[in-house]
């Protein structure tokens, strides 16, 4: 049994996505993957190694999105909450994602990935707003995270991916 929890803004930086200017063609189509939330499916994404559009270096530098690294956790934010994938490559968001960089020598991103995706109802229930709910950089920043050690943070992503493999 897993007593320790921690607060994931403990132990992973979390990133919100932006989307540039879209009446400025100069931003887009690119070498940059963007993705969005309707980018992803509502089952297993596991990683994302594609992305439907692309920006270009200037339509990058234009507004508040980052270049995340590979092995970053992406989780929908809004429209809808509580997808999840992993990028399998360098990738931005747009500002529909809270993204989550785990500290290595904490948290295995594949284990926050199959957390994530297993509470999906829980996020949706937490999110706030009056036209359309949204969980925030600080809602998710105090998820409570169950941490066991990283070996058996690793060794149970690999039962859920086998898992999720055979379904």
């Amino acid at each position: 049994m897993i007593k320790q929890k921690i607060k994931l803004g403990e132990v992973a930086q979390i990133l919100s996505g932006s989307t540039p200017d879209t009446t400025i063609t100069e931003f887009w189509d690119g070498d940059i993957p963007w993705i969005t939330p309707a980018d992803l499916n509502d089952g297993h994404n596991w990683y994302v190694e594609d992305t439907a559009r692309t920006i270009s270096e200037k339509g990058l530098n234009s507004c508040s999105t980052q270049l995340l690294p590979k092995g970053t956790v992406l989780l929908t934010s809004r429209a809808p909450i509580g997808k999840v994938a992993i990028a399998g490559i360098p990738i931005c968001t747009n500002q529909g994602f809270k993204n989550l960089i785990c500290d290595k020598n904490r948290l295995h991103n594949e284990y926050l990935y199959f957390f994530l995706r297993s509470r999906r109802n829980y996020l949706n229930s937490i999110g706030r707003g009056a036209t359309f709910k949204e969980i925030s950089k600080a809602i998710v920043a105090n998820i409570q995270v169950p941490l066991p050690p990283l070996t058996e943070q690793k060794r149970i992503a690999a039962i859920l991916d086998k898992a999720d493999a055979v379904r």
